[in-house]
C-alpha cells in the first residue's frame, strides 16, 4: 500500500465583530459554564476564526448562528431573529484561498 504524508497550506483572512454589549461578562460565565473556559474576546475571536476556516458553517456550536459579512445566514429567511435576537457575532470574510498548496512525500 502507498502512504503519502501531505501538508496543506492556505491563507485565510477574518474580522471578528463581537459586540461586549450583547457578549458580555455574563454571557461569557455562562458559556464557560458549559462550553470552553475562554476568558478574554481574544480567545472567542480565535475559535470563532477556526471555526469557520475549517467548516464555513454559519452555525457555531456554544454562539448559535452568527452573521457573516453582516447578513443572516441563507437558510434563515428574511428578517428571521438569530437565536429569538442578534447574537452580537459577526464574521466578515476578508480573503478565503481557494487556491491551496499541497506538498506531498511518499512514506516508505
Amino acid at each position: 500500500m502507498k502512504r503519502f504524508k501531505t501538508t496543506v497550506t492556505r491563507t485565510d483572512e477574518y474580522i471578528i465583530e463581537i459586540d461586549e454589549n450583547i457578549i458580555d461578562e455574563q454571557w461569557m460565565q455562562h458559556f464557560r459554564q458549559y462550553f470552553a473556559d475562554y476568558k478574554t474576546y481574544e480567545e472567542h475571536a480565535e475559535y470563532l476564526t477556526q471555526h469557520r476556516a475549517r467548516f464555513e458553517q454559519s452555525f457555531i456550536e456554544g454562539y448559535g448562528e452568527v452573521k457573516i459579512n453582516g447578513s443572516l445566514p441563507w437558510h434563515l429567511k428574511d428578517g428571521q431573529k438569530i437565536n429569538g435576537d442578534d447574537n452580537g457575532i459577526n464574521i466578515i470574510v476578508k480573503s478565503e484561498d481557494q487556491d491551496c498548496e499541497v506538498e506531498v512525500e511518499e512514506i516508505e
